[in-house]
């Protein structure tokens, strides 16, 4: 939950398109599985469902939205990496220690980027392509953190589904059966009003 708030803190955007994936989804979804079956109807469990559906999906949504607009800084911060280091001898190679003060630079400047990632190795790396080399690993973790969060949702919306579709209704046949019944009881009690000649 901590990641949660630290990306609505730095970015209510994610947390504004998040919501609002989550809710297109949403109706989307019922709007197919009602398509798909025209026969059933929903009931109040079915809305409860799709209620703890959307609590699961927005929270995905909203992560996922903030690994996106990290990846978005990654041009920026490979630039500022470059500033960074452009003082330093190209025949000078970085330890760990050096490694993990740019990370900290990083984190001063994007404070998204340090919650996803707190700790930096680049030993062996100079000032010629640390920067391209960080930037580059982050790319790599965000798009594992993205895939994630999509395999969840995903996850999500199949066992939603199966539970809206378990909790649905064949409401419309039991009141088509009840019109049936009353017609033949209709029809009946016309036949006991006829009148006999038998003269």
């Amino acid at each position: 939950m901590g990641v949660l708030f630290t990306i609505i803190f730095h970015s209510i955007g994610n947390l504004f398109w998040g919501i609002l994936l989550t809710l297109l989804g949403i109706f989307l979804l019922y709007f197919l599985i009602r398509s798909w079956f025209v026969h059933r109807t929903f009931t109040p469990l079915s809305f409860i469902v799709g209620g703890i559906l959307f609590l699961f999906l927005a929270f995905q949504s909203v992560l996922l939205c903030g690994a996106i607009t990290i990846k978005s800084y990654s041009e920026d911060v490979k630039r500022a990496i470059d500033v960074w280091v452009q003082d330093i001898p190209e025949s000078v190679q970085f330890t760990q220690q050096d490694s993990q003060v740019i990370l900290d630079n990083i984190s001063e400047e994007w404070p998204l980027v340090g919650y996803f990632v707190n700790m930096a190795d680049f030993s062996g790396h100079t000032s010629a392509n640390i920067a391209e080399a960080m930037t580059d690993e982050l790319c790599s973790y965000m798009n594992w953190f993205i895939f994630r969060r999509v395999a969840w949702s995903v996850l999500f919306v199949l066992l939603g589904t199966a539970g809206v579709i378990w909790s649905m209704d064949y409401e419309q046949q039991r009141s088509s059966g009840r019109r049936c019944t009353s017609r033949g009881s209709y029809g009946g009690g016309r036949t006991t009003r006829r009148k006999r000649y038998d003269d």
